[in-house]
């Protein structure tokens, strides 16, 4: 059985390491958060905190963060 998961649009620089080994988490700017446990990072720091020193989770990398990549 797969498991479930809850994706959720974010900005196109947030990343977790499920993206590059299961299919259904490979978009960019669509992240599963339905883990307490997954480790989301930022491709342009390559570190948990983004440009502006701030932490990435789904919750705080949104619009209306400055460094904040939409797909549209």
């Amino acid at each position: 059985m797969e498991e479930r998961i809850n994706l959720k649009v974010t900005c196109l620089n947030l990343r977790h390491k499920m993206m590059y080994c299961d299919e259904r988490h490979e978009q960019r700017g669509i992240v599963d958060d339905s883990s307490d446990t997954r480790v989301f990072f930022c491709v342009n720091t390559g570190d948990a905190l983004g440009p502006d020193a701030e932490a990435v989770c789904p919750e705080s990398c949104q619009s209306g963060r400055e460094c904040f990549r939409s797909a549209k």
